[in-house]
C-alpha cells in the first residue's frame, strides 16, 4: 500500500507540486485560498486541526477543473467569466478519481450565489460558503491590491455570500492579519503549519496517487490510457518474472507516476503532426528530470530511480543519463520495455501505430543489440499475447471511472445551465 512509500504531508506537497507543473499562478492561487479558508475556519472555533487540514486539501484542488476546461492563463482575472465548465469538471474529477467524493459538491457550487445555495441540504454547506468567500478574497485582493477592503465582499452579503461568513472574514483578517501575510508571502508558513495536521488513511493515499496519474488526462486523454496500460503491462510482466511483492509495488508506483513531468511540456508541441527538431526533442526529454524533482523527498529513492530510467536503455543509448546495464536492474527493464511497447501500439500525430510484428521485431533486435535486458525482453516475447490480453482487460476496468466522468460531464452541465 501507498502508506509504505509516502507520508500524509508529502502526499499533499506532491499534489501541490503536480498542480504547479500545469500552471504556477493557478497553483499559487489555490494555495492562498487554502490558507484563507483555514484561517477563517480557525477563527470560527469549532473545528479540530485535522478537520481544517482535510478541508485545506479540498481548497487546494477546488480549481482542478480549470486545467481541463479553461485557459488558465486568463482564468485568474477579476473580469466576468463562465465558471460553470471548470466547476462541473472539477466536481466530477474529485467525485470519481479522489478520496474527496463527499466534499466534491463544494467544487460544483463554489461559484454559485449564496441566494441559491443557502437552503441546500448538504453536510458541507457552511464550508462551501467559506470556500466561496476565500476564493473571492484572493482574486479580488490580487486584482485591487492595497485598495481591496472587506467591505467589497460585504456589499454582496445575503446575495452572493453568506452574511455570517462575511462577518467571519472580518474576524479572521483582524486576528491573523491575512492581507499583510498574503502581500509579503509569509502566509506560507501558516499554511504549512496547518497542513502538518493532515492524516490520510492508506486508502486515501492510494487514491491520491492514482488521481495524480489521472491529472495527465487534464491535458491529454491519450496520456491517461497509455499510463494505465503501462502500469498493468508492468504488473503482468512482473508476475511472469516472479518479482517479490516489494519489487512489484515499486515498479507499480514508478509506472504510475513516471510521466508526471509531461504536465510541464506544452501540449501543442506534443501534438505537433511532424518530426521534432533537436531543440524540441531536448525540451521533451526534460520531463524526466522534472519528474525526479517533483517526486524528490516525497517517494522512496528506489521508486524514483526506477521511474527516472524509463527512457534509459541497457546499451547506454537512452536518456537522460545514458545509463548502461551495470547501472540498472530488472525493475528498470520492466518499466522500459512496458512503456516502449505501449507507446509503440498507440498512433501519434507524427507516426502511425506499430503492428505486433513490428513490436516483436524491435524486442528481438533489442535483445541482440543489448538495447533491452535479455531476460525481461525474452519473457515478454514468450508470453506476449497473454501479458497484453490480461493487461488490456485490467486497464479497461481501470478506465471505467474516467470514462464515466467524461460521459457525465455534459449531463451535469446541462442540468445546471
Amino acid at each position: 500500500m501507498a502508506v509504505e512509500y509516502i507520508t500524509s504531508r508529502n502526499m499533499v506537497d506532491l499534489i501541490y507540486e503536480t498542480l504547479r507543473l500545469m500552471n504556477k499562478p493557478m497553483a499559487h492561487h489555490c494555495m492562498r485560498v487554502s490558507y484563507i479558508m483555514a484561517k477563517m475556519l480557525e477563527t470560527y472555533g469549532t473545528y479540530e486541526k485535522y478537520e481544517i487540514a482535510d478541508l485545506m486539501v479540498l481548497a487546494l484542488l477546488h480549481d482542478i477543473g480549470a486545467y481541463k476546461t479553461d485557459d488558465v492563463r486568463k482564468q485568474l482575472t477579476f473580469e466576468a467569466k463562465n465558471p460553470l465548465p471548470h466547476s462541473v469538471y472539477g466536481y466530477l474529477f474529485l467525485k470519481y478519481l479522489s478520496p474527496l467524493d463527499e466534499q466534491s459538491k463544494m467544487v460544483l457550487y463554489h461559484h454559485t450565489d449564496y441566494s441559491k445555495t443557502k437552503d441546500m441540504d448538504y453536510r458541507y454547506r457552511f464550508e462551501l460558503e467559506v470556500l466561496k468567500v476565500a476564493e473571492s478574497v484572493d482574486v479580488w485582493h490580487r486584482s485591487f491590491g492595497e485598495k481591496f477592503e472587506c467591505k467589497m465582499i460585504h456589499k454582496y452579503a445575503g446575495t452572493k455570500y453568506d452574511p455570517e461568513v462575511c462577518s467571519l472574514l472580518d474576524e479572521a483578517v483582524a486576528q491573523y492579519d491575512i492581507f499583510t501575510k498574503l502581500t509579503d508571502h509569509t502566509y506560507r508558513e501558516a499554511y504549512n503549519e496547518s497542513l502538518d495536521y493532515i492524516l490520510l488513511s492508506d486508502d486515501e493515499k492510494e487514491k491520491y496517487l492514482k488521481m495524480l496519474m489521472y491529472c495527465t488526462g487534464l491535458k491529454d486523454e491519450q496520456a491517461v490510457s497509455e499510463t494505465i496500460a503501462t502500469v498493468y503491462v508492468c504488473r503482468e510482466l512482473g508476475r511472469k518474472l516472479k518479482l517479490s511483492e516489494l519489487d512489484k509495488n515499486e515498479v507499480y508506483y514508478a509506472a504510475l507516476l513516471h510521466d508526471i513531468g509531461m504536465l510541464a511540456i506544452p501540449l501543442e508541441l506534443l501534438n505537433a503532426p511532424r518530426a521534432f527538431s533537436d531543440e524540441e526533442k531536448n525540451l521533451i526529454k526534460t520531463h524526466v528530470e522534472i519528474m525526479e524533482k517533483t517526486l524528490e523527498n516525497k517517494l522512496s529513492k528506489e521508486i524514483i530511480k526506477v521511474a527516472a530510467a524509463h527512457h534509459e536503455r541497457f546499451d547506454g543509448n537512452g536518456y537522460p543519463r545514458g545509463l548502461k546495464a551495470s547501472g540498472m536492474g530488472q525493475k528498470e527493464a520492466i518499466l522500459q520495455i512496458s512503456e516502449q511497447v505501449v507507446n509503440s501500439m498507440e498512433p501519434k500525430p507524427y507516426r502511425m501505430a506499430r503492428t505486433k510484428e513490428e513490436i516483436v521485431n524491435d524486442l528481438n533486435n533489442g535483445i541482440i543489440s543489448g538495447k533491452y535486458e535479455a531476460i525481461v525482453a525474452d519473457t515478454f516475447l514468450k508470453h506476449y499475447d497473454e501479458i497484453m490480453d490480461k493487461a488490456k482487460e485490467k486497464a479497461d476496468l481501470a478506465l471505467v471511472t474516467h470514462q464515466k466522468l467524461l460521459r457525465n460531464y455534459k449531463q451535469v452541465y446541462t442540468s445546471l445551465v
